[in-house]
Order: structure tokens, then C-alpha cells, then sequence
């Protein structure tokens, strides 16, 4: 399961990280009270905007060490600029008529398909029952040129 970037214009930003907080390779990422931490079902809140995709390296304390993992290191982020689509994995059973709508994630590298409460992506493309194509709904950068 993960999250790749599929469309749009995308740069690197290097931000501190959350500290003792893991990041799996292509997640989704938030700006948690200033710091970079990985998406969780209450992504898209109004305090947790969508910041974008962390592509790697995995960062666990049992991986990389205690400093990386246990300090507010600045990781580097995937952020889109304007208007950008990822493909994902999904929970549940995406259909043709999900195209449209908004969904939670699940974690930070699942789209909940029944989640509607924050609206951190929304549905672009049916790919099959467990991917689609979804633009990022609540980015600080989207909308910056």
C-alpha cells in the first residue's frame, strides 16, 4: 500500500519532522502544530492540513536510529504547487461512481472509501476496486503558484 504522485506540479520542501513519530516510504503526510507527521484518519481537519507525500527513506527508531527518529529533524516533502493528483490504495471497495466524491485516509497510506468527515482527498479516478486516481483536497501549497 502506498501513496505515488501521479500528476501535477510538485516541489521539495524541507521541513522538521514531528519527533519519535515514524514515516513509511510514499505516505501521506500533515503540518501538525508546525511539524511534518504522517496522515491519519483526522487528515484534512482544520488543524491538520494535508502537507503532501514523503517518498523515503522509511524512518522507524529500529531503521535509522534513535537521532532521525527521536529528533525534529527536517525531513524532505513532496508538496504540490497547484493542482496534483496521487494514485492510492483504498479501503473498502472503490467503484466507478466513488469519481467525485471526497474520502478520509485510513493512515497515511490508505484511502478510507467510506470516510467523509474530513475530506483529505477526493476521488478522480476509478483504477480498480482497491486504487484511484485523487487530487489532495486540503493542501496549504494547492493553491499556491
Amino acid at each position: 500500500m502506498s501513496v505515488k504522485i501521479n500528476s501535477g506540479l510538485w516541489t521539495t520542501k524541507w521541513l522538521p519532522k514531528k519527533a519519535s513519530t515514524a514515516f513509511a516510504v510514499d505516505s501521506l503526510t500533515i503540518l501538525d502544530a508546525g511539524y511534518v507527521n504522517y496522515a491519519g484518519s483526522d487528515a484534512g481537519a482544520t488543524d491538520k492540513p494535508v502537507l503532501g507525500v514523503y517518498e523515503g527513506p522509511v524512518i522507524t527508531s529500529a531503521t535509522t536510529g534513535t537521532f532521525l527518529y527521536s529528533n525534529t529533524e527536517k525531513i524532505p516533502v513532496q508538496v504540490p504547487i497547484g493542482p496534483a493528483t496521487v494514485i492510492a490504495t483504498v479501503t473498502g471497495t472503490l467503484t466507478t461512481a466513488d469519481a467525485g466524491k471526497q474520502m478520509d485516509m485510513s493512515d497515511s497510506v490508505t484511502v478510507n472509501q467510506d470516510g467523509t468527515t474530513y475530506g483529505a482527498v477526493t476521488c478522480l479516478e476509478y483504477l480498480s476496486a482497491t486504487s484511484g486516481i485523487f487530487s489532495i483536497g486540503k493542501s496549504i501549497y494547492a493553491n499556491v503558484a
